[in-house]
């Protein structure tokens, strides 16, 4: 991990001003697009995990309890909109996305009904995340909500399903049994399986 951190690929990786401009413009620039260029720069200098913090105003950035549906067409999807595909396509362009799972989740969803603020509140009943790269099915579709989007009317999924296959695509078993200082063990993701349908 040392060696990492300070090897010359990773202090390359962090000089954003060494991609050509049409990149960083098309990843955006903004806080949020250069981030997620420099997760796949960190990838490329040998990084193996890269997580985006997509929330740095106390964690409130996708908490949309008012204003919901301005915040998220001014704010919060036309920067999402920009980086995703940007980063999807250039993993792909440098062969690296069938060995790099990009996962893009929340902890919970929001309200299917509209609150008296217009926003949306927490609801962790029904919601939706993006898995791609990695050994994950292109295009595909898994499951479905009620007319609402309330609750899961097929192939529900809880998050230990979730993070199971993602363990899965990255090889690593979900029932992996680890054991701390004092001997006692540890399973890796004791819940939820991996699940097939989502692999191509």
């Amino acid at each position: 991990a040392f060696e990492l951190l300070t090897s010359d690929a990773t202090r390359r990786a962090f000089q954003l001003d060494r991609e050509p401009a049409s990149i960083r413009d098309q990843y955006g620039r903004n806080i949020y697009g250069q981030s997620v260029l420099l997760a796949r720069r960190l990838i490329e200098a040998g990084t193996r995990v890269a997580c985006i913090s997509w929330a740095p105003d106390a964690n409130a950035t996708w908490d949309t309890h008012g204003n919901n549906f301005k915040k998220l067409k001014d704010e919060l999807l036309p920067a999402l909109d920009r980086a995703v595909p940007s980063l999807l396509n250039d993993l792909e362009a440098r062969g690296m996305l069938r060995r790099t799972v990009v996962a893009i989740m929340g902890d919970f969803g929001r309200t299917p009904k509209v609150n008296a603020g217009a926003g949306r509140d927490h609801w962790n009943f029904c919601y939706s995340l993006m898995l791609a790269g990695g050994g994950f099915k292109r295009g595909y579709v898994h499951g479905a909500s009620d007319r609402i989007g309330g609750r899961p009317s097929l192939n529900p999924l809880g998050p230990a399903d979730i993070i199971a296959s993602i363990y899965h695509c990255l090889g690593i078993p979900h029932d992996l049994e680890h054991r701390d200082r004092l001997e006692r063990p540890y399973v890796l993701c004791p819940w939820g399986e991996p699940v097939r349908d989502l692999m191509g």
